[in-house]
């Protein structure tokens, strides 16, 4: 029997915290309310802001933050997942999110996130060719 192997999920590694101290910035629930678009009513960080915002970025399953300045972004991918576009909303997400004042003064708003985004695992799926995509978990 013949099978087709299909890539299922993805996870990249996002290094945003580059160069700036700023992502510790606490911003007040009126602001995070505003930029997620829903009620929030505790204080959060601009890491946990950028987390949360990630989640609404199409295809995307998780927004994990880790130590160092990092996140662990674990995606869906199918027929219809564009890589380019992704990583064009994943940049909008982070300016958006960096361009956010907080009640303390940024030494580092004039930089400009050098953020990479890069691909470490890809999960894959055997099916028999031919067969409907509906078989997929």
């Amino acid at each position: 029997m013949l099978h087709n192997a299909l890539e299922i999920t993805r996870e990249y590694r996002l290094d945003f915290d580059v160069l700036e101290a700023d992502w510790d910035d606490p911003l007040l629930p009126e602001v995070t309310s505003k930029v997620l678009g829903r009620k929030t009513t505790y204080t959060m960080t601009r890491t946990g802001l950028l987390a949360w915002s990630l989640m609404e970025v199409a295809h995307v399953q998780m927004a994990d933050v880790t130590c160092a300045g990092w996140m662990k972004i674990v995606i869906s991918t199918g027929s219809d997942f564009d890589e380019q576009a992704f990583r064009a909303e994943v940049a909008e997400v982070i300016a958006r999110v960096k361009g956010v004042r907080s009640d303390r003064w940024s030494r580092a708003t004039n930089f400009v996130v050098p953020a990479s985004l890069q691909a470490t695992i890809a999960n894959v799926v055997a099916i028999p060719l031919g067969a409907p995509s509906t078989q997929l978990p």
